[in-house]
C-alpha cells in the first residue's frame, strides 16, 4: 500500500460537525469496528444490556442461561449517529477521520475526544454504578489527576482489514489526541480493553491506573495477563476494561 493511500483528516469546527451523509457513514463504521474482537459488541441483550459478538444474530434469544431476553443490534445507525453527535458537542471536542483515497475516499478509521470539568463529571459520565463512580473519582484524585479538568481520549477505531490495521494508525490517533490534551494543558485519561491494540499504544505514553495488568508476549506481541490488578481496582461493570492516565506537562 502506498504511503499516500490513507489520508488522515482532522474535522474542523468548534464543535466539529459532519454532513448527515458523512455522519451516517461514521455510524456504520463505528458499529462494524466494535462488532469484532476484542470488544464483541455486535448484539445486545434487551434484558440486561450484555453485549455479544458476531456469532449471534439480532432477533435471536439471549445465549445466557435462564435469560429470557432477545438480541438486537448493539449500535443501530440512527442511535449511533445521535450518540456521536452528542460526543462532538462536548467541550473541547476534536475529531479525526481516516480515509482510503483509492477506494472513493472510503472512511476506514476514526478517533475523537473531549474534556470533562473534573473527575466527578468523568466518573458519572463513564461509569454506571455508584460504587464504580466513587472508586474512579477517588482513584484519580489520589493520583492528582483532573484537579483542573481532564481531556478524555474517547473513541478510536480502525476497520478490521489487514489493509488498514497493523499500519501504526492507532499510535497516530493516540498521539494526536494527547497533543490536544497538551494544548489545553489538561491531564488525559483513556479507557480501553485489556486485550486491545490501544492497550499496547497507551502503555507507551500513559500510566495504567486500574484493571488487569498485561504483558506483551515476546515474538507474538500478544497481550497476556500478569495476574496483577493495578491499584487493586477492577472495573466491576466490565472486568476486561482498564484505565490509563497522563498528567499534563508543566
Amino acid at each position: 500500500m502506498s504511503a499516500e493511500r490513507l489520508q488522515l483528516e482532522r474535522i474542523q469546527g468548534n464543535p466539529a460537525s459532519l454532513p448527515e451523509q458523512e455522519l451516517g457513514k461514521l455510524a456504520i463504521l463505528y458499529a462494524s469496528v466494535f462488532a469484532g474482537e476484542p470488544w464483541n459488541e455486535y448484539t445486545v441483550c434487551s434484558k440486561d444490556n450484555t453485549f455479544f459478538g458476531l456469532d449471534t444474530e439480532p432477533g435471536g434469544d439471549c445465549p445466557q442461561t435462564d435469560c429470557q431476553g432477545t438480541l438486537s443490534f448493539a449500535y443501530p445507525a440512527d442511535e449511533t449517529a445521535t450518540y456521536i453527535t452528542g460526543e462532538l458537542l462536548r467541550s473541547d471536542a476534536a475529531l479525526w477521520l481516516l480515509r482510503d483515497s483509492e477506494d472513493q475516499d472510503r472512511m476506514v478509521g476514526f478517533s475523537w475526544g473531549f474534556s470533562y470539568p473534573d473527575t466527578v463529571a468523568f466518573a458519572e459520565g463513564k461509569y454506571k454504578t455508584p460504587a464504580m463512580r466513587v472508586a474512579i473519582d477517588g482513584l484519580l484524585r489520589r493520583r492528582g489527576i483532573g484537579a483542573n479538568g481532564l481531556w478524555y481520549l474517547s473513541e478510536s477505531g480502525i476497520l478490521d482489514d489487514t489493509q488498514y490495521r497493523g499500519q501504526g494508525w492507532s499510535r497516530i490517533f493516540h498521539e494526536r489526541r494527547l497533543e490536544v490534551a497538551r494544548s489545553f494543558r489538561l491531564d488525559a485519561v483513556q479507557r480501553t480493553a485489556s486485550q486491545g491494540n490501544m492497550y499496547r499504544t497507551s502503555r507507551r505514553t500513559m500510566t495504567q491506573v486500574m484493571g488487569p495488568a498485561m504483558r506483551v508476549e515476546d515474538g507474538t506481541r500478544r497481550l497476556q495477563p500478569t495476574g496483577n490488578v493495578v491499584n487493586g481496582l477492577m472495573d466491576s461493570e466490565n472486568p476486561a476494561r482498564v484505565l490509563f492516565a497522563r498528567s499534563r506537562e508543566p
